[in-house]
């Protein structure tokens, strides 16, 4: 009882200490830094002061963390401890989902990419129930590292958890296209297809089949039209003209029984189902989606007028 008394008397203490650090305004007469850490100390330490009671011990860092993020001037001081400070709240609270996903979105919005993919591991691993770490791992490596690859194993996994919703499975398929591994796209969706007892999922796992087969011809289609432009400067007016320059031994049937057709971009498509997988983003898209990215940020938590 007097253990359980002594901790609660050190949570009161810490929580009146954070009351002040929190509600301290910026003093712009005086040049004084804004909200930052001190120091961050070792999970360790804290998990011993907390006497049993690391959660809560994680609940108040958490609070600060909240503050950190959330700071007006921000940018200006730098985000050199929030790594730290998150990786000491998931240590003290290794199931806080909200804390992975929150903190790994700001890091890799500020340009602390590493990080935030080290803060999203640790997650998956901690809370593999919450689908949508994995999901945003895969996105960091599709978005920031342009690794289709990578982005395809991890919205795999975010694909195969309970719960997980249809458009992870999109998102696995998307990626192995633009990886070139439309066969691992293929073998992903037959192998969820053939697990699947749900109408609705069925249904919907054939749609993405079916799109995964179309990117698989279509692909062989578009690198033969891509050679076709490097000898020619221009692009084929129909797809026979690739078999007519030698480029490809024959046009392969388009799996949705239309024909083929070549866009301004020189994609081709079919005349049924005339939808694809979206190209890799140029440098100027990706440019755009990263500025949307970081103006999200600004509206992440209120701030303080500064």
């Amino acid at each position: 009882m007097r253990r359980r008394a002594l901790a609660l008397l050190l949570v009161a203490a810490a929580l009146a200490t954070a009351k002040v650090g929190i509600g301290r305004r910026l003093d712009a007469h005086r040049g004084l830094a804004p909200y930052d850490f001190a120091y961050v100390p070792r999970s360790a330490a804290i998990r011993w002061a907390s006497l049993g009671h690391p959660t809560l011990a994680g609940n108040l860092y958490w609070l600060r963390a909240v503050q950190y993020m959330g700071e007006a001037k921000a940018s200006a001081r730098g985000w050199d401890k929030l790594f730290p400070v998150l990786d000491l709240v998931t240590d003290l609270d290794p199931r806080h989902g909200y804390a992975y996903q929150v903190g790994a979105n700001i890091l890799a919005g500020v340009g602390r990419v590493d990080e935030s993919n080290r803060l999203l591991e640790k997650g998956t691993a901690n809370v593999p129930d919450r689908y949508i770490l994995p999901f945003h791992r895969g996105v960091n490596a599709f978005l920031y590292e342009r690794d289709y690859a990578t982005a395809a194993r991890w919205f795999e996994r975010s694909a195969n958890t309970p719960g997980a919703p249809l458009h992870t499975r999109e998102a696995v398929m998307a990626m192995y296209v633009k990886a070139d591994e439309a066969d691992t796209a293929i073998r992903f969706l037959a192998h969820m297809l053939e697990a699947s007892e749900d109408p609705e999922s069925r249904k919907a796992l054939e749609a993405q089949l079916e799109q995964a087969r179309l990117e698989k011809v279509a692909l062989r289609l578009d690198r033969a039209i891509q050679a076709f432009r490097e000898r020619f400067v221009r692009l084929p007016l129909v797809p026979e003209e690739l078999r007519a320059a030698g480029l490809i031994d024959e046009i392969p049937p388009d799996p949705y029984g239309g024909a083929w057709r070549i866009d301004d971009e020189g994609r081709a498509h079919s005349t049924v189902h005339d939808r694809r997988v979206l190209r890799p983003m140029s440098e100027a898209e990706r440019a755009e989606s990263l500025q949307r990215l970081r103006s999200q940020l600004d509206t992440f938590a209120p701030r303080r007028e500064p």
